[in-house]
């Protein structure tokens, strides 16, 4: 796969992860939210609760699920880019990193979608 085409199943993935967390009751607050030389995804309200979420999108899976791709490295680039969003806007109260996978077929439909609450 390309890079121009990782880049657009990548947006889908966060459109579709966006429309699963607003169905779920979460109010989208922001996309791509640049922090440094990091982004964050998706940046979601779960009541008072701010959410930092990582989308993980892939189609094919033979070199594993997209939850495989989550190491410690990229766990802890997720929590310095939101302790650093809640310094640089600061923002005190409740906050928490979540991840979707996704697992797409080729017309974008949804094999396998999976949320995790409070990775980090």
């Amino acid at each position: 796969m390309n890079s121009r085409a990782r880049v657009e199943l990548g947006k889908l993935g966060e459109r579709i992860a966006a429309e699963y967390l607003s169905g779920k009751g979460l109010r989208i607050e922001g996309r791509n939210c640049r922090i440094g030389h990091s982004d964050i995804d998706i940046l979601a309200r779960d009541g008072d609760t701010l959410v930092f979420v990582e989308v993980r999108t892939k189609i094919k899976t033979d070199r594993g699920m997209p939850e495989d791709t989550f190491t410690f490295g990229k766990l802890k680039r997720m929590k310095q880019t939101a302790a650093g969003y809640l310094a640089r806007y600061e923002i005190d109260g409740p906050a928490r990193l979540d991840a979707i996978c996704l697992v797409l077929d080729f017309q974008g439909g949804i094999r396998h979608l999976k949320h995790y609450e409070g990775v980090g």
